[in-house]
């Protein structure tokens, strides 16, 4: 009986998902003091907008970007500068994954936010 209880325990253990901090550091840019960078549900500029930034805040990135247009799908945070980072993030059609300031995972256009 104890065997199988610290068994039982053990498998409780390895099947419980680990959570890490998947997120690092970004800053709107390009965008006007009396504007603000929406949020939205999808990458996608007609879906609907969850949240907003406003000019210089900053931004939870989860390292995910996608084109929209091509539906390719690209991680940016592994290595390289913050230059090479924005150069892919910059390009039309791309949308990249934030936890927006109200704690909801959301998209905004990547030409809009600095990379750390």
């Amino acid at each position: 009986m104890k065997k199988t209880f610290i068994l039982a325990a053990l498998a409780a253990t390895l099947a419980t998902p680990v959570f890490a901090s998947a997120f690092w550091g970004g800053t709107v840019i390009n965008i006007a003091e009396d504007d603000f960078l929406a949020v939205r549900k999808w990458p996608a500029a007609s879906s609907q907008q969850i949240d907003s930034y406003d000019a210089g805040d900053n931004v939870s990135l989860t390292g995910r970007c996608k084109n929209i247009i091509s539906n390719v799908s690209f991680r940016i945070d592994a290595g390289g500068s913050a230059n090479w980072k924005y150069s892919k993030m910059r390009k039309a059609n791309v949308w990249c994954q934030v936890m927006s300031p109200s704690d909801e995972i959301g998209w905004v256009r990547g030409k809009y936010v600095w990379p750390e």
